[in-house]
């Protein structure tokens, strides 16, 4: 039996057999620790914001309650979460930054509330997408 697979194994079209799965087979275990590792990032950003959320609501409402809030959001590391959460994220924050800067001048909010929502949920969908 071993010189058959011995001699299996030196003809040349299963040498290149082997080599094309061997190929195949590395190229999808890279594509799937990306994966895991674009997941495990997103959902560090859900741990890290849902932190920063209960313990900014520990705070009395207010200015300071903002500032605390948009400090910690710009804090986050999104790693190698995916382009669009981390896209959603900055915009999450810059919105509400906005909104912190008009409250601060006495200027209506309004403006930025829908980019604030529209953020959050682009951030929502990542977070369910990427899970």
């Amino acid at each position: 039996m071993p010189n058959t697979v011995d001699a299996l194994l030196k003809r040349k079209p299963v040498m290149i057999l082997a080599a094309i799965a061997a190929v195949c087979f590395s190229v999808y275990c890279i594509r799937d620790f990306a994966a895991m590792a674009r997941n495990n990032h997103t959902q560090g950003i859900l741990r890290d914001m849902n932190a920063i959320m209960k313990d900014v609501d520990k705070l009395p409402p207010g200015i300071p309650r903002a500032e605390e809030l948009v400090r910690r959001l710009k804090a986050i590391d999104p790693g190698l979460a995916p382009a669009e959460c981390k896209e959603a994220l900055r915009d999450y924050t810059a919105a509400l930054e906005g909104s912190l800067q008009a409250m601060k001048s006495g200027r209506d909010t309004t403006q930025f509330d829908a980019a604030m929502a529209d953020a959050k949920q682009r951030l929502a969908d990542c977070f369910r997408k990427y899970r």
